[in-house]
């Protein structure tokens, strides 16, 4: 938690220096998965330079029966968080001709047992009637040697899918739509469905209020990440309601 809350006001003082001008963020996320019934929330710090340099900080939670439920390490029964993450990213916008653009960048994702790296490259360019589209191929790649398990069986292995993603947007006025198609694979390897492919679907709609509050909601469906008591894979279905703060 230290490490996490050091970063985000690392990412908050870059933002408000004057010789590192740019703009600075701050996203709040709640979210709530009806299948599963798993609830999440996430602090984001985001900060681009004007020369085009870009990073954040994200400290993220899954919770148990409440958003701010508590801890008792004398009682194993009062669990509020069951797991934490810190992810930081870096990247650089190259404006290209006619429009586009092309991005390199690094994601590290730290957890308790683990530490996940994440390089992608997305290219993408906006039109003059509200519509803007993007695509993304990112590789993950994990430190733990045996942190996914294969589907033949035999025993288990790194994680190092691939993954692909779409963004598609449309402005009008102050309100925003984007659709988030996403796919990842790693051949024989399980994605958490049973199989070695997963599927995953986002909506966004975004209601920019003024220049500082812009609120948004998320609708997510989850490729068969849930699995029942008979151990039989489903579908869950994320809701997540969020808040852009400019800062």
């Amino acid at each position: 938690m230290k490490t996490q809350l050091l970063a985000c006001a690392t990412a908050l003082t870059l933002g408000t220096t004057p010789a590192l001008a740019g703009d600075t963020k701050l996203d709040v996320r709640f979210g709530y998965n009806t299948t599963s019934e798993n609830k999440d929330s996430r602090v984001k710090f985001m900060h681009t330079f004007n020369s085009g340099f870009y990073f954040s900080a994200e400290a993220a939670q899954s919770h148990n029966d409440g958003y701010f439920s508590g801890n008792d390490s004398n009682d194993p029964e009062i669990e509020g968080t069951r797991g934490t993450a810190q992810e930081f990213e870096a990247n650089y916008k190259f404006e290209l001709d006619n429009g586009w653009y092309i991005t390199p960048a690094l994601v590290t994702v730290l957890t308790s047992g683990r530490t996940d790296y994440r390089p992608y490259l997305k290219a993408g360019t906006s039109f003059d009637n509200g519509i803007s589209f993007s695509a993304r191929y990112r590789f993950n790649w994990s430190n733990d040697a045996n942190g996914k398990t294969l589907l033949d069986g035999s025993g288990t292995t790194r994680d190092s899918s691939n993954q692909f993603d779409l963004w598609i947007s449309k402005s009008i006025g102050d309100w925003g739509l984007t659709y988030n198609p996403r796919y990842r694979y790693q051949q024989g390897v399980d994605q958490g469905t049973g199989r070695d492919d997963y599927w995953e679907h986002t909506l966004v709609i975004s209601n920019q209020l003024n220049e500082t509050w812009t609120p948004y909601m998320e609708l997510v469906s989850l490729d068969k990440t849930y699995v029942n008591s008979t151990g039989e894979h489903k579908n869950d279905y994320a809701v997540r309601l969020g808040v852009v703060i400019g800062l």
